[in-house]
């Protein structure tokens, strides 16, 4: 869950940038930059999407900045993706805004040239969780936004997408305190070291809500009947819809000292995949002394691991 911080974009001689392309009519926020290399093949697609604990961010924030920059310049087109913000839309607003931008971004990969059988998407934090979210839910799941262009289609889209590269994500919810203590950590999330997600509930006027989560659903998580549960549960999803034969992959990656997110969420997370498709298509690396969303994730050293877990997956034969 990263604090909002805008990059200025300058110009990039070795492509197009296509910025605030509108994915839908459901909100004004319902826009994404679309970053497309120079080249005469058809290139891998990948598609960012921004944390900000569901309460900040959009598609130019620091992380996806550092994202879509370095990997446009190595032949991916990249789709920066913003979505409806928690003081707008209540869950599942911002789940089904992704994946009615993922269908979006297949329809119209021949008008801009890249291949949509070969796409991955990341997410850092609260991304993450949507990117998660995205990649284990049937295309049925959260079908409530249409595209722009939906009903001209001959053939229908889906929001199906198998490659996921998960930064510090959230998994769960309401275990937050319990895993931070297993840790060894105290739970700084709503103190004065860390007071801008408490301060994002005030700005909103959500004082009522102990947690934006609580804020995210309207209604106090005591209160949470177990469909309630079910429903933002990326693991129930897991074991409802994935197997072996699924072909999902997913790269996960977290810091050892991050007081936002506690790590122990992408542990589960891995934990999960590995028994649910199998150990060989679940990578999870913690980083000894990174807190959340450090621009270290984002060394060049660091960045070119992931373009290796990519290429493997959509550039060498993979679809």
């Amino acid at each position: 869950m990263t604090e909002e911080k805008e990059y200025q974009e300058e110009a990039w001689p070795k492509g197009e940038i296509f910025e605030h392309v509108r994915y839908s009519r459901e909100s004004e926020k319902n826009c994404l930059d679309l970053y497309i290399p120079h080249q005469d093949e058809k290139m891998p697609l990948l598609v960012l999407i921004h944390g900000g604990g569901f309460l900040y961010g959009d598609a130019k924030v620091r992380q996806a900045a550092f994202m879509y920059r370095y990997f446009r310049d190595r032949g991916y087109a990249c789709a920066s993706v913003d979505y409806r913000l928690a003081q707008e839309a209540p869950f599942p607003g911002a789940v089904e805004d992704v994946k009615a931008a993922i269908r979006f971004l297949k329809a119209k990969a021949d008008c801009y040239g890249y291949d949509a059988d070969r796409m991955a998407v990341w997410g850092e934090s609260a991304g993450a969780y949507l990117c998660i979210m995205a990649g284990v839910t049937l295309d049925e799941d959260f079908h409530g936004v249409k595209f722009i262009g939906e009903e001209e289609l001959e053939k229908p889209v889906n929001a199906d997408v198998d490659i996921l590269v998960d930064f510090y994500g959230c998994s769960e919810f309401g275990n937050w305190e319990e895993q931070f203590r297993q840790q060894g950590m105290a739970d700084l999330r709503w103190t004065e070291e860390n007071p801008w997600l408490e301060q994002g509930l005030r700005e909103n006027h959500a004082e009522a809500y102990a947690s934006v989560e609580e804020f995210w659903l309207r209604r106090e998580q005591k209160k949470w009947t177990e469909e309630e549960w079910n429903q933002v549960s990326p693991f129930y999803f897991i074991k409802k819809n994935l197997n072996r034969n699924s072909g999902k992959k997913i790269l996960i990656w977290h810091g050892d000292t991050d007081v936002t997110v506690p790590w122990y969420q992408s542990r589960e997370l891995s934990e999960i995949m590995k028994k649910t498709v199998g150990e060989d298509q679940v990578s999870f690396r913690l980083f000894r002394s990174l807190g959340h969303a450090s621009d270290l994730f984002y060394s060049e050293e660091h960045l070119s691991e992931v373009k290796d877990f990519l290429d493997q997956e959509l550039k060498n034969g993979r679809t």
